[in-house]
């Protein structure tokens, strides 16, 4: 009960930081919600434009690929908590060296994670009902059907909910291995590490990875036209993509400094935040670039299926919005981290405008290098699918206005984010002085 007691508080005294974690989590639970009642939707089901079959059994395509962003939404809500935990090892020290077991700290990471999900869930779902309402009824002037506009099917709330439950045990079985794992050392300074150590048993050299992408764009050029053709391609480029920022983008960042910016302190700083700030999110960042490239083909494949269309257009959207909402919630979490060496710089006598300066510089590259990498491959299957299957310059236009728009407004928060927790911090430290 003491350590129930313990979490509740902590989550009060973090509250800005609770909160943000749990309305990623809502956005996360109404877009499960949104696609299990694309496959529950009993109106829906009389339209089989099959795709797939299991045991004889016919599968719409629509519901194989609600199924298939399901298991990606679960996957974000196990990375966004696997974050949230990494950023909690102080207090698990504490805990630790105040005398509490193993049981304890697994409960208080638990109970945490408990409590966010049961805030979070009621707010999913009615986001996700809103949203479900208006999918449905685009999906049914498509197909002409005359369906009870605030039709609902109940299944796909007990289908969210078990879903949701699964995960929570996951979470369980993560917060315990994490615990037993990490020592008392490793806890205390985790949240302020700041390098990030190579653990690649094979050493590649850098340069593959820079061949590999321009390999994937050859082969995307190259190959013949298929409404599939170009999945192949794209998901090699993001795993170019991937080993570019990691293992490639140290060099050419020293580079840059050396020979352009060596007498310009704000890029020096700027690039050298920058190149942490990517290493940490290659994961996501290799994810967009496989996601965005995978739906825009599978939009293109499925013109002629309405159903298969409208669901392939909000599965695009909401994958990337889902993705950039976990980039700015870990670069917000990751900035909150950084306060006191942005104080150690003011005290150094940078003042707020170059402080801020340097954010700006930071978070509009970081979305440059997330948007532009992958966006070369976009373009090119998008004209490609404009020549040879003729889809519209509407069409094109509109999904290219929707990735760069959502990356913009995705940068504006995440630069208002990182401000205000870097200001903050000079104001408390002028303050406490």
């Amino acid at each position: 009960m003491g350590t129930l007691k313990f979490s509740i508080r902590m989550l009060k005294k973090e509250y800005k930081k609770s909160m943000v974690y749990t309305l990623t989590l809502s956005l996360t639970i109404a877009v499960t919600f949104l696609f299990f009642n694309i496959i529950d939707n009993v109106y829906l089901m009389n339209e089989r434009h099959t795709n797939a079959s299991l045991s004889g059994i016919d599968i719409p395509f629509s519901s194989t690929l609600s199924f298939i962003i399901i298991i990606f939404c679960a996957f974000m809500i196990i990375f966004a908590n696997n974050f949230y935990i990494s950023r909690k090892t102080k207090e698990i020290a504490i805990m630790t060296m105040s005398g509490s077991g193993f049981m304890d700290t697994t409960m208080y990471l638990f109970y945490q994670n408990l409590i966010m999900t049961l805030m979070a869930f009621p707010l999913g779902i009615g986001l996700g009902a809103i949203a479900s309402i208006g999918v449905n009824q685009c999906i049914y002037q498509y197909l002409s059907y005359q369906v009870p506009m605030f039709y609902i099917p109940v299944n796909a709330i007990f289908d969210t909910m078990i879903c949701i439950c699964a995960i929570i045990g996951a979470q369980l079985v993560y917060a315990s291995g994490f615990v037993y794992r990490k020592d008392i050392q490793y806890m205390l300074s985790q949240e302020n590490r700041n390098t990030l150590k190579d653990e690649r048993i094979l050493q590649i050299p850098t340069s593959v990875y820079w061949v590999v992408y321009v390999l994937g764009f050859i082969l995307l050029v190259s190959t013949p036209y298929t409404s599939s053709s170009a999945l192949f391609p794209c998901f090699i480029g993001a795993v170019a993509t991937g080993g570019m920022i990691k293992y490639c983008f140290s060099s050419l960042f020293m580079k840059l400094k050396q020979n352009h910016f060596i007498a310009n302190r704000l890029w020096l700083i700027a690039l050298s935040n920058l190149y942490y700030s990517l290493r940490r999110a290659v994961l996501l960042i290799g994810i967009y670039a496989v996601s965005s490239s995978v739906m825009i083909a599978i939009m293109i494949s499925q013109q002629n299926n309405p159903r298969e269309m409208v669901t392939s257009i909000v599965g695009f959207v909401v994958i990337i919005l889902l993705l950039l909402a976990s980039i700015l919630y870990k670069y917000s979490m990751e900035a909150t981290t950084r306060k006191m060496f942005y104080y150690n710089l003011y005290k150094l006598g940078y003042t707020n405008h170059q402080l801020l300066s340097i954010i700006k510089k930071e978070v509009s590259s970081f979305y440059a290098i997330l948007l532009g990498l992958p966006f070369v491959y976009i373009i090119v299957t998008l004209i490609q699918a404009f020549i040879h299957q003729g889809i519209s310059l509407e069409f094109m236009i509109t999904v290219i206005l929707t990735q760069i728009l959502s990356a913009l407004i995705a940068g504006v928060l995440t630069y208002i984010s990182y401000k205000n927790a870097v200001l903050k911090a000079l104001k408390e430290g002028v303050h406490y002085e």
